[in-house]
């Protein structure tokens, strides 16, 4: 009798633990994982300005979106690599070489844009998709999960998820996109750029969407990285 005491007080415990585990939410699932590796790049950068409005260049505030977006990141618990960290050049090539040497997950590339028509405003996300491979169709899923996000931290205009042909989306071997932000080149657009609140907006959004791509995937799924010899 004790001993069947003893075994039915075992599988109550059991089922209580197996209970508690189960009604952790999906961050610990990821938790339970390595944590994934994110590269953010910061495009452009020392004598590369980028877009221009004036002496309003967009690499100043590329860089400062993209380490804002690394401490939303890292707060979320993933380990995050920048190609650059302050006002430097590094070469597209080289960019690519990062991701690769440390073996990143994601690759996410943070701009804005301009335009000759003062109108056009907004933000869009950009993935590679020239081929059905399988680390495409990921990068388009990472682009998905992004841009809604954005669109809910910053009341932006959503120009959509759209196919590019960018070297560090194109070249990249993990899944990849390329954020641009809004519109330098746009009066109201730029005006929000210019400040650091609207900016770490842009931030949060991106963390948040990578975030949920994560979360979706439950874990890193390096098989995805791989590219076929060519």
């Amino acid at each position: 009798m004790e001993r069947f005491r003893f075994i039915r007080w075992n599988v109550c415990v059991g089922f209580i633990f197996f209970f508690f585990f189960l009604s952790e939410d999906s961050d610990a699932m990821v938790a339970g994982c390595v944590k994934p590796l994110v590269v953010l790049d910061a495009g452009h950068g020392g004598k590369d300005g980028g877009a221009n409005f004036g002496n309003f260049l967009e690499k100043r505030v590329n860089i400062i979106t993209a380490l804002l977006t690394k401490k939303h990141l890292e707060d979320l618990g993933y380990r995050v690599i920048m190609t650059r960290s302050k006002d430097i050049f590094i070469s597209l090539g080289r960019r690519v070489e990062i991701s690769s040497q440390v073996k990143a997950d994601i690759f996410v590339s943070i701009h804005f844009n301009s335009s000759k028509n003062r109108q056009a405003e907004g933000i869009e996300v950009y993935y590679y998709s020239s081929k059905p491979l399988p680390r495409n169709r990921a990068s388009k899923q990472l682009a998905n999960y992004i841009l809604p996000r954005l669109i809910d931290q910053t009341g932006a205009n959503s120009r959509g998820v759209k196919t590019g042909n960018f070297h560090v989306i194109r070249e990249t071997s993990m899944p990849a996109v390329l954020v641009e932000g809004g519109f330098i080149t746009n009066t109201q657009e730029r005006q929000k750029i210019r400040q650091r609140t609207y900016l770490d907006q842009i931030a949060l959004g991106v963390a948040q969407g990578v975030d949920n791509y994560f979360k979706m995937n439950k874990c890193p799924r390096r098989e995805l990285n791989a590219r076929p010899a060519a």
